[in-house]
C-alpha cells in the first residue's frame, strides 16, 4: 500500500522524483510537498483507488504524519467500510 501512496503522490505532484525519494517515514505534507488543492486531488484518489470514504470534516491532519501512519488509517477505514 505504501507503494501505492507513493505512486499518488507522485502523480497528483506531476514529479516522478517522488517516487525515489519518499518512503514510509515521508511526511506527505512537507516531503511529498503538496498544496491544499493537491492534498485534495490526492485524498480523493486514495478515496477511490482504496474504496473508502474520507470526512474532510473529521480529517486528523496527524495521519498525514508519514505514508506509514496514512496507511495504518487508510486500513483502519477499509475494515469499518467493510464491518
Amino acid at each position: 500500500m505504501q507503494e501505492q501512496i507513493i505512486a499518488m503522490i507522485s502523480e497528483v505532484k506531476d514529479d516522478a522524483q517522488l517516487e525515489i525519494s519518499l518512503n514510509g517515514h515521508s511526511s506527505i505534507m512537507e516531503d511529498g510537498g503538496l498544496d491544499s488543492l493537491q492534498l485534495i486531488t490526492f485524498l480523493l484518489k486514495v478515496e477511490e483507488r482504496f474504496g473508502i470514504e474520507i470526512d474532510f470534516e473529521q480529517f486528523e491532519f496527524d495521519c498525514m504524519e508519514s505514508v506509514t501512519i496514512f496507511c495504518n488509517y487508510i486500513s483502519e477505514l477499509q475494515k469499518t467500510a467493510s464491518a
